[in-house]
């Protein structure tokens, strides 16, 4: 089965890059690979099904990207240097089928009890990953210091959120990405509390808003850019406006579905999104696009969750030029 851009997608993509005038662009992703090394975690029909590297290397490379946020990524020990096996296959057939030469960083989770369940201590942890040939890394990663909270306990903030900066060219653009996964809409300890999980994301939205003049100061950039799965209901919810009055533009404002369900009573939620700073100039015309199957059928929804993700690649274009800030 082949995957490609729908047909919508090149369009909107087309009137995006319309009359730029700057030299180049280079396309940023962010994908939530479901539970990847963990397949007894991952739902049906997914379930028991772990993700062959060649499927994973096909679908990121389809996507043509330079720089991939990661979501969901399971590691071999939960201590630095975190590796995934399986993230380095993929990369290795990213190499050997694609051409492409890539790296990767994965981050740390909170600190949990010696006693916490192996599935959650090293799974889906968050990481980074990029084209060496077109992308270099700027320094070390930053762990925001967003905090801790009482009410959210060891879950506020559980998947860290560190800031790593990337230069896509001497004396041009370049631009610092935070990957991001949200407290999920599973609210099983608080039933009393509908809206419990909400109100969790919004006090990690506004931590990570009180934090941000000083990680510009510390990168000396303007150009911030959150991406991931938000878990966020609808663009007007109180977190993501957050964020907006906070200076960035919600890509996903028209909250796309990027899950990948199908049949009738079923919707695609739009949980993953992308934030860019909404008075830079090389984020303009940006617009985000869902990576889902070719023609959009049951059967390839099924299949496509069944060999990858329940989460669709999103991705964005930073229209690059020399560097402003």
């Amino acid at each position: 089965m082949k995957f490609a851009l729908t047909q919508f997608a090149f369009s909107i993509l087309c009137i995006a890059i319309a009359g730029t005038s700057f030299a180049e662009e280079f396309r940023v992703g962010a994908w939530n690979i479901e539970w990847l090394g963990f397949p007894g975690m991952r739902g049906k029909p997914g379930k028991d099904v772990e993700q062959s590297p060649a499927d994973l290397a096909s679908y990121i490379a389809a996507a043509n990207l330079d720089v991939l946020a990661l979501e969901e990524i399971g590691v071999e020990k939960n201590e630095a240097p975190f590796k995934s096996v399986q993230l380095e296959k993929t990369i290795g057939q990213l190499k050997e089928k694609h051409g492409q030469s890539w790296q990767y960083l994965l981050f740390p989770k909170v600190d949990y009890p010696a006693n916490t369940e192996d599935f959650i201590s090293r799974g889906q942890h968050l990481g980074i990953a990029w084209r060496s040939d077109r992308a270099t890394m700027v320094g070390d990663p930053f762990s925001i210091p967003v905090g801790s909270n009482d009410t959210f306990g060891n879950k506020f903030w559980e998947r860290r959120a560190n800031a790593v900066k990337f230069s896509f060219g001497q004396g041009k653009t370049d631009a610092v990405f935070i990957p991001v996964h949200l407290k999920s809409n599973r609210n099983d300890a608080n039933a009393n509390d509908p809206f419990f999980t909400q109100k969790q994301r919004l006090a990690e939205a506004k931590a990570f808003v009180v934090q941000l003049q000083s990680l510009k100061a510390k990168f000396g950039d303007e150009d911030i850019v959150l991406l991931g799965d938000t878990n966020f209901l609808a663009t007007e919810d109180d977190a993501p406006k957050t964020l907006i009055d906070a200076g960035f533009v919600d890509l996903n404002q028209k909250d796309s579905g990027t899950t990948a369900v199908w049949g009738a009573g079923y919707s695609s939620a739009p949980f993953d999104r992308v934030f860019v700073p909404s008075q830079q100039p090389e984020f303009k015309n940006s617009v985000q696009i869902i990576h889902k199957t070719k023609n959009g059928t049951d059967d390839e929804i099924k299949e496509y969750k069944k060999r990858h993700s329940d989460h669709y690649l999103v991705s964005f274009v930073i229209e690059v030029g020399g560097d402003d800030d």
